[in-house]
């Protein structure tokens, strides 16, 4: 099973439309609250859908490796769940879309062997659960929250939870895409530096 990556970002789009909706009905403050917190979430989801697609067919072109195939149908499969969780959020059902997001997410974090690193010599590295623990906690408290949701128990407590989660996480990837771009910039304005320097050269000094 095949996803393009561009089209696994904008399939996200139209449930991002529904939770839209949904945050400005006249609600209670929880659903909308919640439904806000699932219509940031969606574009991270989106964004990292397209990159880890992306990504496995980058290092497909240029390794054979039967872990790689393996890792591409665990993103395929999560991008389905999380797609499915969104729209039935999209459609109303708040706290079960949360839930089956949720799982699919943990569900790639448990089931992903490996990580893709397409910068690097040895692209195609191991990274089992282990490696994961500190995002599998967060995992399963979103999914300990969305359960309470659908038991409707402490739902104020439970909308400010995940919408506080999902600001905390939106903001740490933001710095960290920011690093990335820096340390980018950085790159090529050294390079830059480094074939004027071949190209102009100058004679050494001494002081």
């Amino acid at each position: 099973m095949t996803l393009s990556p561009a089209w696994a970002a904008a399939l996200f789009m139209p449930a991002a439309v529904g939770l839209l909706y949904q945050a400005v009905q006249p609600h209670p403050w929880p659903y909308r609250l919640l439904a806000l917190a699932l219509l940031v979430g969606i574009f991270e989801q989106a964004h990292m859908a397209r990159v880890d697609l992306r990504h496995v067919q980058i290092v497909g072109q240029r390794w054979s490796d039967p872990r790689l195939q393996s890792f591409g149908r665990v993103v395929v499969w999560a991008v389905v769940g999380q797609l499915a969780g969104f729209y039935g959020a999209a459609a109303g059902y708040l706290g079960s879309g949360m839930a089956v997001i949720m799982l699919s997410v943990m569900g790639f974090n448990l089931m992903a062997k490996i990580r893709l690193e397409i910068s690097s010599l040895q692209p195609i590295q191991a990274a089992g659960w282990r490696s994961r623990l500190g995002v599998l906690v967060l995992d399963a408290i979103a999914l300990i929250l969305a359960l309470l949701w659908i038991a409707q128990q402490v739902q104020g407590w439970v909308a400010g939870g995940l919408f506080t989660i999902t600001v905390v996480y939106g903001i740490s990837k933001l710095i960290t895409y920011a690093a990335a771009l820096r340390s980018g910039a950085a790159k090529s304005s050294a390079i830059h530096v480094a074939h004027a320097a071949q190209e102009h050269p100058q004679t050494s000094q001494q002081n």
